[in-house]
This record gives C-alpha cells, structure tokens and sequence, in this order.
C-alpha cells in the first residue's frame, strides 16, 4: 500500500491531539493514494481536508480541484471527513490552523507545484521561505490556463509531514533534475531546511 506513511501520520495526529489536517493536490497523480484512503477506516469526522491549489472556476467545472476531491477522495469511509474549500473558505485555513500534518503534493513537467510556477521565482516572493505564509490569487496561468488560488511556499511548510508523489519515471527524472536546478520551483521545496520532504512513489 503506496498510502500506508501518509496513514500513519493521519493516525498519530489522531492520536495525540483528536483531530488531524490533511492538504491534497489535484491532477491523477495523488489518485492512487486517493483510492487507497478511501478503503481506510480511519476517525474521519475528526479529519479536516483541503486543497493546496485550485484553479479558480465553479466546483461543477472539469477543470476544478475541488470536484477531482469530491469524486475521488470524499467517498466510503473518507465521505466522513470535513472538506475546506480552498477557494471558497480559505480563511478558515488562515484563521483555525497553525500547523498542518499531511501534505501531498504534485509536480507538474516544468517542475511547479501547488500553482508555484517557474515564471514565479524571479516575480514574486511565493517561493520564499521567509515570505509570511499566505494563500495568493495568480493571474492566468498553467495549462489548462485560469486564474487560481495557491499556498505560497512558506505556508505549505506549515505541514509536518511532507509527500511528494512520483507516478512514473518521467515526473521522477524532472525531480532528480530540480534538486540541483533553481530554475524549477521544485528546488525550492527539496533544499529548505525547516520540513523534511519524504518522495512517495506510487508506481
């Protein structure tokens, strides 16, 4: 089972404080964990789960995060859990949550993240680690290209427990080239030193 860390670490938040946060990505590379937590029973109405990124459109529109969530992961046992919309609600992200215990995060082929981009790096500060946490609003950008709502790099460090997810070899060989290459926003991600960052192959 590729989920089984990310379960753990669900489970000892559980444990030790009741209640637990997970943040997921879109795209079909977290499907497989999705699938997975769906079959586990785990305390889930004491689970609050949100979006890293989302693109800024309906939560009906193909091209929406948010209803990629709703169709794959908040079913079966996970159906319990409280979802947070990134677009919608992320004040309560802001407001409610110190810390985070699960992030799992995709890579895009030009090395991106959540909606961190690599015309980003030189124009902004969102993949500063010493920017203040925030949630930004981009322009157009991406492909399939909207407006979105992203964490910037400093608030998704806010999460003590840190996947990045490998589906195949291609996505594995751009991260081999981003630990060494600081024109992809993945290298900023791998060579911080405030969270371990723990690469989850799912293939």
């Amino acid at each position: 089972m590729v989920s089984k860390d990310i379960i753990q670490a669900l489970e000892k938040s559980l444990s030790e404080k009741g209640y637990a946060s997970l943040l997921v990505c879109g795209g079909s590379s977290p499907l497989k964990i999705f699938e997975e937590l769906t079959q586990i029973e785990l305390d889930w109405k004491n689970i609050t789960i949100s979006l890293i990124d989302d693109r800024i459109v309906s939560s009906a529109h193909p091209d929406s995060n948010e209803l990629l969530v709703n169709k794959y992961l908040l079913k079966g046992f996970a159906s319990y859990a409280k979802f947070i919309s990134l677009n919608n609600n992320h004040n309560l992200l802001i407001e409610d949550v110190k810390e985070f215990d699960v992030a799992i995060i995709g890579m895009g082929p030009d090395g991106h993240f959540a909606s961190l981009f690599p015309s980003m790096i030189t124009t902004t500060n969102y993949l500063e680690v010493s920017a203040k946490p925030a949630i930004v609003i981009t322009e157009p950008i991406g492909s399939p290209e909207h407006k979105r709502t992203s964490m910037n790099l400093s608030m998704i460090l806010k999460t003590n427990n840190i996947f990045v997810v490998i589906p195949n070899e291609d996505k594995l060989n751009i991260l081999k080239d981003a630990k060494g290459n600081k024109s992809l926003p993945m290298f900023y991600l791998l060579n911080q030193e405030i969270k371990k960052i723990n690469i989850l192959k799912t293939y």
